[in-house]
């Protein structure tokens, strides 16, 4: 950590492999709660704007709760407040809402297809804004990785539902979710992951308060069981694996990074395999096999390619091969 509280870069072919790891541990996470949130749409009656809002607002509070023990990690300055509110309001509230609003239009397949593009924005991103322009490994890998998403999400023998509103919902998603990356990348470095997140969420979920009032929500019939699946969301599919993916930014760029969480939806279709009885295809099979290739090989390359050293830098320091 540097002084103050705030993270620094660190880019070493270790800190890579722990970046990865995390990465790949919030994907698990999300995929199990993808699974969850799945079947919640199938059997209880609940819009996904509310989910949402439940979501953000426990997380906000469950977060506040803990870092009241640790009041340097809540403080911000004025100044800072419009890049946590873009980043709650575009990179947190809209990719989730979004993402559900696709599921909800369309289905499953054609949302986690569209919300997984997010890799070309962020690569776009790199190499018009930052005029950094991606590896040819990390190029190839991409594609490897997306043709494997395709095959996974749209090989099923169920016929896909087009529906216009689903298909602008998942297109935005991937966009909300590539800003969420590139400028959770930044705010990382800023402020720390539980910062950010603590910020990121707490503005989503004021903002929710206009279109839902927090009474409203509350004077709803929800059951324990209701409160207990919100709470599920609020720590596993928010404060933890949220914090385990902006903390892995810390150490991988922000398109490796979402090419790794292509993993997510590996892990969403063979959990729903064996826990909602759904059976694989051939092509879909196949489409996990490219995933896995299209991560491992961007492990490897992390590992074999050359550690370019920027000018200024003092020696000993390091940084990233593949971006």
């Amino acid at each position: 950590m540097a002084p103050g509280g705030r993270f620094r870069e660190v880019r070493t072919l270790k800190a890579e492999w722990r970046g990865y790891i995390l990465i790949m541990a919030s994907g698990l996470m999300w995929a199990a709660a993808g699974v969850a949130v799945r079947f919640i749409f199938l059997s209880r009656d609940i819009d996904p704007l509310t989910l949402v809002q439940m979501r953000v607002t426990l997380t906000a509070l469950l977060l506040g709760g803990t870092l009241a023990f640790r009041p340097s990690l809540l403080r911000i300055g004025l100044r800072d407040l419009p890049f946590l509110g873009a980043y709650g309001l575009f990179g947190l509230a809209m990719c989730t809402s979004l993402y559900y609003v696709a599921i909800r239009e369309a289905n499953v397949a054609v949302a986690v297809f569209l919300q997984f593009l997010a890799p070309i924005y962020s690569a776009l991103y790199d190499t018009v804004v930052e005029k950094r322009r991606p590896s040819l490994t990390t190029c190839l890998v991409l594609l490897v990785a997306l043709g494997g998403l395709a095959l996974l999400v749209l090989g099923r023998d169920a016929g896909l539902v087009l529906s216009p509103l689903g298909i602008a919902a998942g297109l935005g998603s991937g966009v909300a979710f590539a800003f969420y990356a590139v400028a959770g990348r930044r705010g990382v470095a800023r402020y720390g992951p539980w910062t950010l997140l603590f910020w990121g969420m707490a503005i989503a979920a004021l903002a929710g308060t206009v279109i839902q009032p927090p009474w409203s929500l509350l004077a709803r019939p929800w059951e324990v069981s209701d409160w207990a699946f919100f709470l599920y969301l609020a720590l596993f599919s928010s404060a933890i694996p949220f914090a385990l993916f902006l903390t892995g930014l810390k150490y991988v760029r922000s398109t490796p990074a979402m090419i790794t969480g292509a993993l997510e939806p590996v892990w969403a279709t063979l959990m729903a395999a064996a826990l909602l009885g759904e059976s694989l295809t051939v092509p879909q099979y196949a489409g996990c096999a490219l995933i896995l290739s299209a991560v491992v090989a961007l492990q490897v390359a992390s590992g074999t390619a050359p550690r370019r050293k920027p000018a200024g830098e003092p020696p000993g320091a390091t940084q990233a091969g593949p971006s």
